[in-house]
């Protein structure tokens, strides 16, 4: 499930709000003691962060599907991509916002606050896999402190959306000044 972009933040008694994680989107799947990772593009990643192959041990569950973002945290326990791509100087986290399957049970058609309530339940307390808390209806206000903290952006959500592939206007994804700035800036640097 993919956000539309969005140029400004709102707010909406429907919605929840959450940050923006600037890492690697990934599928989690847990099977008993075995983990995989899979990227939006089908890409095994399991290999690339082999610190996360442990997370089970902190999930309350035989088996799920989980959806979250792959993030190197610096020493300020802020974002660092660049550092995350070149593996230097950085704490690897999954923070994981929705859980798809647990134990054999689709919960996809569930709303997303349901959804939400399974995952915060299954989830023991980890450095390595964390919960992505939420707000609810207050969009603006969340802005405003992602950005003064020079965060990426916000997420906003349908609280009752249930989780379909593709690109959706159920999701939004509203940057930062910061955001746009770091992605312009990667653009231009893969285009060389």
């Amino acid at each position: 499930m993919l956000p539309t972009a969005r140029k400004f933040p709102f707010s909406d008694p429907a919605w929840i709000f959450e940050p923006k994680w600037d890492g690697y989107r990934a599928l989690c799947l847990i099977e008993d003691d075995s983990v995989r990772f899979m990227s939006r593009s089908k890409k095994e990643l399991t290999k690339r962060f082999p610190e996360l192959t442990t997370i089970h041990r902190s999930i309350k569950a035989h088996s799920t599907i989980l959806d979250g973002e792959i993030v190197g945290l610096d020493e300020n326990n802020l974002p660092c991509f660049e550092k995350l791509q070149n593996r230097k100087l950085c704490f690897i986290v999954y923070f994981v916002f929705d859980c798809l399957m647990l134990n054999g049970n689709d919960l996809r058609n569930e709303p997303l606050v349901f959804r939400k309530g399974v995952l915060k339940r299954i989830l023991k307390k980890s450095p390595r896999i964390r919960y992505t808390d939420h707000v609810v209806q207050e969009g603006k206000e969340l802005f405003i402190t992602i950005e003064k903290a020079g965060l990426e952006g916000i997420v906003g959500k349908k609280a009752d959306s249930r989780y379909v592939g593709g690109r959706t206007k159920d999701w939004l994804k509203i940057k930062t000044r910061a955001g746009t700035e770091v992605m312009k800036k990667r653009v231009e640097t893969w285009g060389r």
